[in-house]
């Protein structure tokens, strides 16, 4: 486990390949979810050996990210993955993302510049009520300020770690519709729903390929929500993430020259504010809500 500051945040971070390559990998793991589950791991090692500099982190308030559980917001979870972009010196960036992370995933692939193309997986097109079916306002959680949401520890499935998820949590979510500048972003994006995704419905993600303006991927997998629970499962989407990187890397590189040397350490050193602190973290696997 690295701990890296960016412009807002201590973030901690899983990091796997060459820190001077061109190009850069983000994979953001689902609601309250922590960077060293095992699908967390096997995404980044495997992009790593696809050339990238590939990073997955705990977002601000969560698991190793220092800070109360109130900077747990959608809105300061997209800002950390658009600091972690800058830090990381604005290379060419891949990002990609599951569940929740799937949501932030699609917001900072259409609106950051710096990423050429993303991957969602089995995640809303938006948080606001009448598309969500979230009961809003929940007045349960808004009359006790907090609602408790259990996720498994990294080391032991047995163990579990309790987040006091704010209320302001869900205000903050239901503002965010991720679906406006997909019909106008011409990146090469991926769909991956589940078939027998219970949390959020294989049409939902359908519905998201289909208003997305091309190039675009869907791919259907063979399974529910909780894939990460099977290595079958991971290994078939790290395949899949291969497949779509192949088909449009190498087009986008010769078209733009998007992979330019310029780009390597150009602007790390005026992103980074700190060393690194490192210590040894290990994997299993979360529970899951949305």
């Amino acid at each position: 486990m690295d701990l890296i500051q960016t412009k807002s945040f201590k973030l901690a971070v899983y990091s796997r390949g060459d820190e001077n390559s061109s190009k850069v990998a983000l994979v953001l793991p689902g609601k309250l979810d922590s960077k060293d589950y095992p699908y967390m791991h096997s995404h980044v090692e495997y992009l790593s050996k696809k050339g990238y500099f590939a990073v997955t982190f705990d977002p601000p308030g969560t698991w190793e990210s220092p800070g109360d559980i109130k900077l747990y917001t959608m809105t300061n979870y997209i800002k950390a993955v658009n600091e972690l972009i800058e830090y990381f010196g604005n290379k060419p960036t891949f990002v990609m993302g599951h569940s929740f992370g799937g949501g932030i995933t699609l917001l900072v692939g259409v609106n950051n510049p710096n990423v050429i193309s993303f991957a969602s997986i089995m995640s809303h097109r938006s948080y606001k009520p009448e598309h969500h079916g979230e009961d809003y306002p929940d007045q349960e959680w808004k009359a006790k300020g907090y609602r408790i949401s259990t996720r498994d520890m990294p080391k032991n499935l047995n163990w579990k770690k309790e987040f006091k998820l704010p209320y302001s949590f869900l205000e903050d979510r239901i503002n965010y519709d991720m679906s406006g500048g997909l019909s106008k972003s011409e990146k090469p994006k991926l769909l991956i729903l589940g078939k027998y995704d219970e949390l959020v419905e294989p049409e939902s993600v359908r519905k998201v390929y289909e208003m997305a303006a091309a190039p675009k991927e869907l791919f259907e997998l063979d399974f529910g929500h909780d894939y990460r629970k099977s290595k079958v499962m991971i290994d078939k989407v790290n395949n899949v993430i291969g497949d779509f990187l192949d088909k449009y890397e190498a087009p986008l590189a010769n078209a733009i020259g998007i992979f330019s040397s310029r780009f390597v350490g150009a602007k790390s050193s005026e992103a980074k504010n700190s060393s690194h602190l490192s210590t040894n973290s290990q994997t299993s696997f979360s529970a899951k809500e949305d």
